[in-house]
C-alpha cells in the first residue's frame, strides 16, 4: 500500500494517455485562478511553443512531471498527483499511513508469536540434547514449534511488505492475486509440513495418525490445486481485459461501411 512508484505512473500515464491528452490541453485555456483549484498543477509559466504535451520527466523525491505548453503557457504537472485525481484515489490515499500503522502493528504481534514459538521448539531441542526427553517422538514437538514459527514468520512478512513496503495497485488484478497467492502459499507450505509430520508419527508406531495424515496431505493437494486453477483464470481473464482495454476504436470509415452493409441485409429481406 506504498506510494506508486514511477514506473507504476508511466503505465497508467501510457493507459490514459488518450484520454488525458485533451484534457491536459483544455487546461490551457482556463485562468489561473481556476487552475489552482487542481491539486496536479504545480507551476504556470510563460511559453510561445505550440500546444503539445512534453514527455514525463524526472522530479524530486521520486515524482514525475509532466510539461503542457500552448497558448502563450507553461504549466508544470505533478504525474502522480494527476493518475491519483484521475483514479479516484486521493480519499484513500489520506488514510494510507493509518492503514500502515495497523499492518505493522499486526505484523509485530505476529513476530512476537515466532519468537515465542522459536523458544519452545529451542527448549524442545535442549531437552533431548539433555536427555530429559525420553519420548522417542520428542523430536517432533521442535519440528512442530519450528514450522509453526516459519508459517507465522512468512504471513507477518507477507503482512509488512505487501501493505508496508511495496505499493500494491487495488486497481489492478495481477496484485490482489500475487497477495492471495503469497498468503495461501504460506498457509499450505504449513498444511503440508504437518501431513508430513503426522505420517512420520504414524510410521513410528502411532497407526491411529495415518489416515488424518492422509487426509491433511489431501487437503494440502486440493489447495494447491486451487490455488494453481485462480491463478491460471485470473491471469487470463486480466489479459482478456487489457486485451480489450486497448483495442481501438473503429474509425469513421468503417462505422459507415457497417450500417450501409446492415441497411442493404434489412432491404435484402
Amino acid at each position: 500500500m506504498a506510494e506508486m512508484s514511477p514506473i507504476d505512473v508511466l503505465r497508467r500515464y501510457q493507459e490514459y494517455e488518450t484520454e488525458l491528452s485533451p484534457l491536459l490541453l483544455g487546461l490551457l485555456s482556463l485562468p489561473p485562478e481556476a487552475l489552482k483549484g487542481y491539486p496536479f498543477v504545480q507551476s504556470i509559466g510563460q511559453s510561445q511553443a505550440s500546444p503539445g504535451i512534453l514527455a514525463p520527466i524526472p522530479a524530486p523525491q521520486g515524482q514525475l512531471r509532466l510539461v503542457v505548453q500552448g497558448h502563450g503557457r507553461e504549466l508544470g504537472i505533478n504525474l502522480h498527483q494527476l493518475i491519483a485525481w484521475l483514479m479516484g484515489d486521493r480519499e484513500r490515499r489520506r488514510a494510507i499511513p493509518w492503514f500502515r500503522a495497523v499492518y505493522v502493528i499486526l505484523s509485530l504481534a505476529l513476530f512476537l508469536i515466532v519468537a515465542t514459538l522459536i523458544w519452545h521448539g529451542l527448549e524442545q531441542i535442549y531437552l533431548l540434547l539433555c536427555g530429559t526427553q525420553q519420548n522417542k517422538l520428542g523430536a517432533f514437538s521442535a519440528i512442530i514449534f519450528l514450522t509453526l514459527a516459519l508459517a507465522v514468520f512468512d504471513l507477518g512478512k507477507t503482512i509488512l511488505e505487501e501493505e508496508v513496503l511495496l505499493h500494491k495497485d487495488i486497481f489492478r488484478h495481477s496484485a490482489i492475486r500475487r497477495t492471495i497467492t503469497r498468503f495461501i502459499a504460506a498457509i499450505l507450505i504449513a498444511v503440508s509440513i504437518e501431513g508430513l509430520l503426522l505420517l512420520f508419527k504414524g510410521s513410528l508406531g502411532q497407526i491411529e495418525l495415518l489416515w488424518p495424515a492422509v487426509g491433511v496431505m489431501g487437503c494440502a493437494v486440493g489447495l494447491l490445486l486451487a490455488l494453481g486453477l485462480y491463478v491460471f483464470l485470473g491471469a487470463k481473464a486480466e489479459a482478456a481485459l487489457v486485451a480489450s482495454s486497448q483495442r481501438p476504436p473503429p474509425s469513421t470509415g468503417q462505422m459507415k461501411t457497417g450500417t450501409l452493409a446492415r441497411r442493404g441485409i434489412r432491404r435484402s429481406k
